[in-house]
């Protein structure tokens, strides 16, 4: 199991970190910090970086205003 923003997904082989946040239905846009771990992920491994099963990812929104 993987926890997706504190949601626990179920995670299968060749999960990559994009799979798991869509399937826990999330977004992660361009305004959206990626953690794994506790470790920010660059946006361009998402759909790469596979995943073990007992990761923590967290998507972290940033809002800019003035």
């Amino acid at each position: 199991m993987i926890s997706v923003n504190g949601r626990m997904v179920e995670c299968h082989a060749e999960m990559t970190v994009w799979d798991a946040i869509i399937k826990a239905g999330e977004i992660s846009d361009n305004m959206t910090l990626v953690m794994v771990n506790g470790r920010v992920v660059d946006k361009d491994r998402l759909r790469s970086m596979k995943l073990e099963g007992f990761e923590s990812i967290k998507l972290l929104r940033i809002v800019s205003g003035g």
